[in-house]
């Protein structure tokens, strides 16, 4: 894949995992004391620097899921790449297959760092420094593993808005 022209607009989408519900709920609890506004608790697949332009890369996405099975992910310890992101990292081999298959089907260019599964809770931003996180800041209710059975196409309508979850591909591959 050519690398994106830096003048073209970023595209405001990107795939991942969404860990259950109950997860999800005691994930935002902990943003949101962390200072973290409008959590979406995910693990990241593809981010949006990443996404191909145009829309013919769904087809090669929904291949990916159909012949993808479900598979175990558990989310681990707190971590920070660089001072600038706090992260629990993610542990399941499935989750870095599904990043490469995605990466071969997708024509994604190669990473200059190597992919890290994980699940961000908080970035530094502009004024803000990044939140110290300890282990316990997080409920260990959410160190359980659980099944991943979708990948998720995440969008905002504008700049500064948040992410919605706007279509699931079912991973219905099997096992």
């Amino acid at each position: 894949m050519a690398p994106r022209d830096p003048a073209e607009p970023r595209p405001s989408t990107y795939l991942a995992l969404e860990p259950p519900p109950d997860i999800r709920r005691e994930l935002r609890e902990a943003m949101t004391h962390l200072g973290v506004r409008d959590a979406v608790p995910h693990v990241t697949l593809v981010a949006p620097p990443e996404i191909p332009t145009g829309d013919t890369w769904t087809a090669a996405l929904r291949e990916v899921a159909s012949t993808t099975a479900p598979f175990a992910v558990r989310l681990g310890g707190v971590a920070s790449f660089d001072g600038r992101v706090r992260y629990l990292a993610v542990e399941g081999e499935g989750v870095y297959a599904l990043r490469g298959a995605l990466e071969a089907a997708l024509g994604l260019a190669p990473r200059s760092e190597p992919f890290v599964a994980h699940l961000t809770l908080a970035v530094a931003r502009r004024g803000r420094p990044l939140p110290e996180v300890a282990d316990g800041a997080i409920p260990s209710s959410v160190h359980r593993a659980f099944l991943a059975v979708a990948v998720v196409l995440f969008a905002r309508s504008a700049p500064g808005a948040s992410y919605v979850g706007v279509r699931s591909y079912p991973l219905t591959g099997a096992p």
